[in-house]
Protein backbone atom coordinates (compact mmCIF):
# COMPACT_ATOMS: atom_id res chain seq x y z
CA UNK A 1 0.00 0.00 0.00
CA UNK A 2 1.48 3.69 -0.54
CA UNK A 3 1.99 6.00 1.76
CA UNK A 4 0.27 8.96 2.48
CA UNK A 5 2.07 12.32 1.01
CA UNK A 6 1.95 16.01 1.54
CA UNK A 7 -0.07 18.48 -0.77
CA UNK A 8 -0.26 22.31 -0.77
CA UNK A 9 -1.91 24.71 -2.68
CA UNK A 10 0.88 27.35 -3.84
CA UNK A 11 -2.08 29.79 -4.01
CA UNK A 12 -3.96 29.73 -0.97
CA UNK A 13 -2.15 27.33 1.14
CA UNK A 14 -4.74 24.66 1.50
CA UNK A 15 -3.29 21.02 2.34
CA UNK A 16 -4.22 17.66 2.67
CA UNK A 17 -3.01 13.93 2.36
CA UNK A 18 -3.41 11.26 -0.71
CA UNK A 19 -1.72 8.73 -1.87
CA UNK A 20 -2.23 9.73 -5.26
CA UNK A 21 -1.10 13.05 -6.85
CA UNK A 22 -3.67 12.64 -9.41
CA UNK A 23 -6.40 12.90 -6.47
CA UNK A 24 -4.39 16.50 -5.48
CA UNK A 25 -6.94 19.24 -6.32
CA UNK A 26 -8.12 22.27 -4.21
CA UNK A 27 -11.42 22.40 -3.08
CA UNK A 28 -11.35 25.87 -3.18
CA UNK A 29 -9.67 27.03 -6.50
CA UNK A 30 -9.55 23.40 -8.20
CA UNK A 31 -5.83 24.04 -9.27
CA UNK A 32 -3.50 21.40 -9.06
CA UNK A 33 -1.84 20.62 -5.43
CA UNK A 34 2.02 20.79 -5.14
CA UNK A 35 3.89 17.96 -3.45
CA UNK A 36 5.61 19.03 0.18
CA UNK A 37 8.26 16.40 -0.33
CA UNK A 38 8.18 15.38 2.88
CA UNK A 39 6.69 12.29 4.53
CA UNK A 40 3.62 12.18 5.92
CA UNK A 41 4.33 11.00 9.33
CA UNK A 42 6.96 14.22 9.45
CA UNK A 43 4.80 16.77 8.45
CA UNK A 44 2.47 15.27 10.97
CA UNK A 45 4.93 15.70 13.69
CA UNK A 46 5.05 19.52 13.01
CA UNK A 47 2.80 21.65 15.09
CA UNK A 48 0.28 23.81 13.47
CA UNK A 49 2.54 26.76 13.69
CA UNK A 50 6.13 25.22 12.51
CA UNK A 51 3.20 23.78 9.57
CA UNK A 52 2.19 27.43 8.35
CA UNK A 53 6.00 28.85 8.14
CA UNK A 54 6.53 25.17 6.27
CA UNK A 55 3.59 26.23 3.84
CA UNK A 56 4.23 29.97 4.05
CA UNK A 57 7.87 29.95 3.08
CA UNK A 58 7.28 27.06 -0.15
CA UNK A 59 4.06 29.77 -1.20
CA UNK A 60 6.31 32.22 -1.10
CA UNK A 61 9.20 30.52 -2.74
CA UNK A 62 7.37 29.77 -5.75
CA UNK A 63 5.91 33.14 -6.47
CA UNK A 64 7.11 34.91 -9.42
CA UNK A 65 9.97 37.62 -8.74
CA UNK A 66 9.55 41.33 -9.18
CA UNK A 67 11.72 41.12 -11.64
CA UNK A 68 9.76 38.34 -13.64
CA UNK A 69 6.58 40.61 -13.31
CA UNK A 70 8.09 43.66 -14.66
CA UNK A 71 9.75 41.61 -17.34
CA UNK A 72 6.64 39.81 -18.32
CA UNK A 73 5.00 41.58 -21.42
CA UNK A 74 1.04 41.96 -22.10
CA UNK A 75 0.03 40.12 -18.69
CA UNK A 76 -1.78 41.38 -15.83
CA UNK A 77 1.44 43.53 -14.59
CA UNK A 78 1.46 45.12 -17.70
CA UNK A 79 0.58 48.73 -16.75
CA UNK A 80 -1.61 49.79 -19.21
CA UNK A 81 -3.78 45.82 -19.06
CA UNK A 82 -3.70 47.13 -15.56
CA UNK A 83 -5.28 50.06 -15.84
CA UNK A 84 -7.78 48.96 -18.72
CA UNK A 85 -8.45 46.21 -15.57
CA UNK A 86 -8.93 49.02 -13.38
CA UNK A 87 -10.95 51.42 -15.58
CA UNK A 88 -13.60 48.63 -16.23
CA UNK A 89 -13.89 47.75 -12.47
CA UNK A 90 -14.24 51.47 -11.41
CA UNK A 91 -17.26 51.68 -14.00
CA UNK A 92 -19.20 48.62 -12.86
CA UNK A 93 -18.32 50.15 -9.32
CA UNK A 94 -19.97 53.19 -10.35
CA UNK A 95 -22.91 51.81 -12.02
CA UNK A 96 -23.85 49.44 -9.04
CA UNK A 97 -23.70 52.56 -6.61
CA UNK A 98 -26.00 54.37 -8.95
CA UNK A 99 -28.29 51.23 -8.65
CA UNK A 100 -28.07 51.10 -4.93
CA UNK A 101 -28.15 54.82 -4.66
CA UNK A 102 -31.65 54.25 -6.66
CA UNK A 103 -32.94 51.73 -4.39
CA UNK A 104 -32.19 53.36 -1.23
CA UNK A 105 -34.03 55.88 -1.78
CA UNK A 106 -36.77 54.04 -2.94
CA UNK A 107 -37.04 52.70 0.19
CA UNK A 108 -36.49 56.19 2.06
CA UNK A 109 -39.49 57.31 0.15
CA UNK A 110 -41.16 53.94 0.58
CA UNK A 111 -40.95 54.47 4.46
CA UNK A 112 -41.96 58.03 4.56
CA UNK A 113 -44.75 57.42 3.04
CA UNK A 114 -45.65 54.39 5.51
CA UNK A 115 -44.76 56.69 8.53
CA UNK A 116 -47.46 59.52 6.88
CA UNK A 117 -50.01 56.75 6.25
CA UNK A 118 -49.35 55.68 10.00
CA UNK A 119 -49.83 59.11 11.26
CA UNK A 120 -52.86 59.50 9.91
CA UNK A 121 -54.25 57.20 10.59
CA UNK A 122 -53.68 57.58 14.47
CA UNK A 123 -55.25 61.21 14.10
CA UNK A 124 -58.33 59.69 12.34
CA UNK A 125 -58.31 56.79 15.57
CA UNK A 126 -58.26 60.19 17.75
CA UNK A 127 -60.65 61.79 15.89
CA UNK A 128 -63.34 58.57 16.05
CA UNK A 129 -62.41 58.32 19.86
CA UNK A 130 -63.43 62.21 20.59
CA UNK A 131 -66.86 61.38 18.62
Amino acid sequence: MRELSVYYCPTCGYYAYFQLSKNATCPKDHTELVGLGMRYQDFMNLDYEERDRLLISKIAASAPSLIHRICTSEKLYNQRALVGKLTAEYTKLQKENEELNHTVAWMHELVWEQLRRYKALEQEMEVLKHD
